[in-house]
């Protein structure tokens, strides 16, 4: 999420695609898990399912976006708290004070600071902004991944990789499927600490952004190989569960969606930096792209309320049309909107600022 540097095409394009995956992310079942609403084994199951495994990629981007931009800095830890951690704190306490003022127009409830600082300090406003309380513990732990990543190759890379897919994905099918759900690995003996999202994904980020020096078309065409294996073999111990448990609530099928979010957003990561790094695009265009992208923080934080106070239109959508192809209609529709708000409230700090040092 820095905006740190100067800007880089396929960074801005994995902002944006990977912030239009949010969007859907939080559709539940009338898109993200749609597939539930349909007979096990069906063509609607198996397509709309396949969807709801790749979307949670989006989390894993941003962060390896943030490492790519923020490892290779040096700074002391004073200026992480004083320039990251600080603004991070205080965008959280404002938005959650925004939501929390709305829920209780809403309900017809009565302001209370006490029960508002409770609310933040265990992140109960808004569902939605558990990226941000496990965006500012990235932050905390910031100066020592640096020193990790220092003196990184490519094989220590490859050694952390393989630890994250063997214990963090393989071991975690394997137990399910052979034990029919009954045997949990020995959490002893996992090398937790390293395999963490905040940890695992900016060094991922750094790596494939800054350290490796070409993408190769064999790289490519490898990292979409892995990616389809997981993705299938994703929906087929998804499916399994359900059918074994009957468990089709949102949070219930997505046991086995953190094994094959590496295999996701790493292809999606090297593919974008393949296809855009070094190119070159109309200057208008390119320029669009880089505005977007500078919005895409702000329609994290607004999306959530402005796409629940609209599902009015995707229900109007849906009447006429699919439901699936409806919410999709339905996200670009709020992403849009979100954009257009964000853009002017851009634009009007812009101005107050350069009148206010005019002064």
């Amino acid at each position: 999420m820095s905006t740190d540097n100067k800007k880089i095409l396929y960074v801005e394009i994995l902002r944006i695609f990977a912030i239009i995956f949010v969007i859907f992310n939080h559709t539940n079942n009338f898109g993200f898990v749609h597939f539930t609403l349909y007979e096990p084994g069906s063509f609607q199951y198996w397509f709309y399912m396949f969807f709801s495994v790749i979307t949670p990629f989006a989390v894993p981007v941003f962060f390896m976006l943030s490492g790519m931009l923020l490892l290779g800095k040096e700074e002391p830890v004073v200026d992480v708290w004083k320039k990251r951690i600080s603004k991070y704190v205080i965008v959280l306490i404002i938005f959650s004070l925004i939501y929390y003022i709305r829920s209780i127009f809403f309900d017809f409830g009565s302001f209370s600071i006490s029960q508002f600082m409770k609310n933040v300090y265990s992140g109960s406003v808004i569902e939605s902004y558990w990226f941000l309380y496990e965006y500012l513990a990235f932050l905390m732990i910031l100066p020592f991944i640096r020193k990790i990543v220092r003196d990184m190759n490519g094989r220590e890379f490859i050694y952390l990789l393989m630890i994250k897919l063997v214990f963090d994905c393989l071991l975690i099918v394997l137990q399910y499927r052979l034990s029919g759900g009954t045997i949990d690995f020995n959490g002893f003996l996992n090398p937790s600490p390293v395999l963490n999202r905040i940890v695992f994904y900016p060094i991922a980020g750094y790596y494939l952004g800054r350290k490796l020096e070409k993408v190769s078309g064999k790289l490519i065409l490898l990292s979409f190989a892995s990616c389809i294996l997981a993705v299938i073999i994703t929906m087929l111990m998804t499916s399994y569960k359900i059918v074994l448990t009957g468990d089709i609530s949102e949070s219930g099928v997505q046991t086995f969606y953190e094994a094959a979010q590496p295999f996701i957003a790493i292809p999606v990561f090297l593919s974008a930096r393949k296809i855009f790094d070094g190119k070159k695009l109309p200057k208008v265009f390119e320029k669009i792209l880089i505005n977007i992208g500078a919005c895409v923080f702000g329609i994290y934080l607004i999306e959530t309320a402005f796409r629940e106070d609209h599902y009015y239109i995707y229900f109007s959508l849906s009447r006429n049309m699919s439901g699936f192809a409806a919410i999709w209609i339905y996200v670009l529709f709020i992403f849009v909107c979100c954009l257009i708000l964000v853009s002017v409230f851009r634009l009007i700090s812009g101005l107050t600022c350069k009148l206010i040092k005019k002064e």
